[in-house]
């Protein structure tokens, strides 16, 4: 296993980890293994598994919109966003990785902060795509301990900041009340600069330095998706996102695209690392990586 599959490994097992995936996973993975006919998933079924994230994530709403509702459901969402895009990307250089700072290269952390004056923020990324520069140092077998992996792959990603790609994807499930959020985000960072006090960036890192950058919108949607029309304000809102927008269902001309088709838009260099092609290697990398079922798939 090579530095970044154990960051993965890092990422996914947090990530179940947590009480809320605790509680939804024992029903979702029943739901997931449906859209599986034998493991592991062709890469048609994977494809296919992102038309029904809908569906899965609902099977566990209670439909009330109280606070602990929409909290958990917002974390629960972002799981599973992260989960699935992970298994896709599996064996690749690129890995989705649920905001946690232990997890997050500090030259990342720098880039995408916006300041106002002496007040630093971070965006409301929920995940951070990050594709790793092809590197020796992290490509190779990686003996050190698990929990230590960032120090290996932190000094890679300030050397060669330039050849590393990073796409941050917002994910809420409730598009009406969310949707300008990201297009201000996106705002801000496709911006050439501000007057005043205001600066994207800090310690000398800035995303417009990496070798590609974007922002992207995933959402459920918990309203009803038949209503949401291509001129829908929440449509339009995100319609223009640099790194696309997205849902859990098939996808809809003008509205969103599925889940799926976000590995086509915003991550080219990691399908063209697989020598054979992702659709031929995908199944196969899932064999070889998942091999303790981390994932929690099979």
């Amino acid at each position: 296993m090579n530095a970044i599959e154990q960051l993965r490994e890092n990422v996914i097992s947090d990530l179940l980890d947590l009480s809320t995936m605790k509680k939804v996973w024992p029903k979702w993975s029943q739901e997931i293994s449906k859209n599986i006919s034998n493991y592991p998933p062709t890469n048609k079924e994977l494809r296919d598994l992102g038309n029904n994230l809908y569906t899965i994530f609902k099977g566990t709403s209670s439909g009330t919109r109280s606070q602990d509702e929409v909290s958990g459901g917002g974390a629960a969402w972002e799981g599973l966003v992260c989960w699935y895009l992970n298994l896709c990307l599996i064996g690749s250089r690129t890995v989705i990785i649920k905001s946690k700072k232990a997890h997050i290269p500090e030259a990342i952390q720098s880039a995408i902060s916006v300041n106002y004056g002496n007040f630093k923020s971070n965006t409301e990324s929920d995940l951070l795509a990050i594709t790793f520069p092809d590197s020796p140092e992290i490509t190779g077998e990686y003996i050190g301990e698990p929990k230590n992996v960032l120090s290996l792959l932190s000094p890679v990603v300030e050397n060669r900041f330039h050849e590393t790609e990073l796409v941050i994807i917002q994910c809420k499930t409730n598009w009406n009340d969310n949707a300008q959020i990201p297009m201000l985000w996106d705002l801000i960072y496709s911006s050439q600069g501000f007057k005043g006090e205001t600066t994207v960036g800090s310690n000398g890192y800035s995303h417009k330095k990496l070798q590609k950058f974007s922002y992207a919108f995933v959402t459920v949607p918990t309203v009803n998706p038949d209503k949401i029309k291509n001129t829908s304000t929440c449509v339009k809102r995100v319609q223009n996102l640099s790194g696309g927008n997205f849902w859990g269902l098939p996808s809809k001309t003008g509205v969103a695209m599925n889940l799926a088709e976000i590995l086509d838009k915003n991550f080219q260099t990691t399908l063209q690392s697989y020598k054979k092609g992702w659709n031929s290697e995908v199944s196969n990398e899932i064999r070889e990586k998942n091999i303790n079922d981390y994932f929690k798939v099979q």
